[in-house]
């Protein structure tokens, strides 16, 4: 009678953890198909304008901080009218600089919190994305 009840118990709480790593799961997806279409959509505004403004950055900062806490990376290559090829690291260096064609600009964000999912598992799978915007 007694290995009975401890097979229920253990059924019982076998049930409700593949539950959690489900419903984590889903969630953990969720959060990181957003973070690309945050960074997505910041990356094809760029390339239309032609140029990253304050506007585009705090969009992003403003959608990732709804989701935790995110590291947000820009650089820019630019090419100079001699030829050669700068870059350009930072919100600083890039922001509201007149881009041409050719140059590019990338995107990424990186998160700082493990989520439910990493926790339940043990995985350090943390959720990042990285765009680039090619001006055309």
């Amino acid at each position: 009678m007694t290995g009975k009840f401890m097979a229920y118990v253990l059924s019982i709480i076998s049930f409700f953890y593949i539950l959690l790593v489900s419903v984590s799961f889903f969630m953990y997806m969720t959060t990181e198909e957003r973070i690309n279409d945050i960074c997505f959509d910041a990356a094809e505004t760029i390339s239309t304008r032609g140029v990253l403004s304050e506007e585009v950055l705090e969009y992003v900062k403003g959608n990732l901080s709804c989701y935790g806490v995110y590291d947000l990376n820009v650089a820019l290559e630019k090419f100079n009218e001699d030829g050669t090829l700068c870059y350009y690291f930072g919100e600083e260096q890039v922001s509201e600089k007149i881009l041409s064609k050719g140059d590019r600009v990338v995107i990424s964000a990186i998160g700082q919190n493990p989520t439910v999912f990493e926790k339940i598992t043990g995985l350090e799978k943390s959720i990042a994305s990285v765009k680039v915007a090619v001006i055309n």
